[in-house]
């Protein structure tokens, strides 16, 4: 547009009447095919929504010059061919820095364990920091920033995590933990996370936060792999949000409610933990069948040590509701509020509950 207006004015004391008449007509027809060729561009923008890669992660449909610039890598395509799939996953070695939405966390050596030679050059200057020649130890480091300044929580999703057994219920070994989110989502992350999280999920509240850290500790390097999914919702993403102080979120009518390192019964309860569990609202249902796969808690009826709340009934001990089910009867919202004690000296399993919610 511009270097045709340019050059009529250059031109317009060498030319006849007519031949700026024809002028003009020209750059009208190259106006008009400019306007046409940038609808074309209005046409195929797209949202940056979620994706499947070609290798079955989950993306972020990008041009491939922003998933470049935010760090990503492109697998696959998405919009018609006119975006990428966009896939961040990120172990601890170039820096451990993420701010891409849909993003994973990995050990390094990933998909094998900590311990292969892939992820021997992890080394201090890459935020690993390991003591010994043979690195016998590891504490690896992520930062997490929001992908946008509306980002009002995170969701992390454990596919895939396995490190040392807890000691009667310590995290002695190895331990999980996130620092810096909103004071309301520190009240309730445990401190302590360790054995086989696989399965599990947490919400993080970063409202009043730009970052959150990841920190994993490994007292000794072995078989210790994982995978974290993080997902990113802003405020305008109600149906995903989770209620506030719930640290885990199910969104569907039917699933199953675990400890973390259940393992079906052949794990162990972890100390100290203390949050509510919450399952989504829905207007067509009001009660609530549970039946027990797993549950092991210390204590007994009136004396619990460990204990778990549906409603007005409070469940501990190895015998859960009536033969292992139990109704659960409406009385507002689906808060499950849970709490283990300090001391696991009996090793108890603790619980694996599947619910399902009944019309009303």
């Amino acid at each position: 547009m511009h270097w045709v207006l340019l050059l009529l004015v250059a031109t317009k004391a060498l030319t006849s009447p007519v031949d700026e008449e024809k002028a003009v007509a020209k750059a009208g027809e190259a106006s008009e095919r400019d306007e046409k060729f940038l609808s074309v561009f209005q046409i195929v923008k797209f949202n940056n929504d979620a994706c499947n890669a070609v290798d079955g992660l989950e993306g972020t449909c990008y041009t491939d010059a922003e998933c470049k610039a935010k760090g990503g890598e492109a697998r696959g395509n998405c919009a018609s061919g006119f975006g990428v799939c966009c896939v961040a996953v990120v172990d601890p070695c170039g820096g451990g820095s993420l701010s891409l939405n849909n993003s994973y966390i990995v050990n390094p050596g990933y998909p094998n364990t900590v311990s292969d030679p892939s992820a021997a050059n992890c080394n201090s200057n890459g935020r690993s920091l390991r003591t010994g020649r043979q690195a016998t130890s590891a504490m690896y480091e992520w930062t997490i920033a929001k992908a946008a300044s509306d980002i009002v929580q995170l969701r992390m999703d454990f596919i895939y995590f396995e490190t040392s057994a807890p000691a009667m219920g310590d995290c002695t070994n190895d331990t999980l933990m996130i620092t810096g989110a909103d004071p309301v989502s520190m009240k309730v992350i445990p401190t302590n996370l360790c054995g086989v999280l696989t399965g599990q999920h947490i919400y993080v509240s970063i409202k009043q936060v730009d970052s959150v850290k990841i920190m994993i500790n490994l007292a000794s390097m072995g078989s210790q792999k994982w995978q974290i999914q993080v997902r990113q919702f802003d405020s305008t993403q109600t149906e995903y949000l989770a209620p506030r102080g719930c640290l885990q979120y199910f969104r569907n009518d039917v699933g199953q409610l675990k400890s973390f390192n259940s393992q079906g019964g052949n794990g162990e309860l972890l100390n100290n933990h203390m949050y509510s569990m919450c399952i989504a609202e829905n207007d067509a249902y009001c009660d609530v069948a549970l039946v027990a796969d797993t549950f092991d808690l210390s204590g007994s009826s009136g004396m619990c040590s460990d204990i778990i709340s549906f409603g007005f009934s409070q469940q501990c001990g190895s015998t859960f509701g009536t033969s292992g089910s139990l109704n659960w009867n409406y009385t507002g919202s689906y808060v499950i509020p849970f709490m283990s004690d300090a001391d696991n000296a009996n090793m108890v399993a603790g619980f694996e509950i599947g619910f399902v919610l009944l019309p009303c």
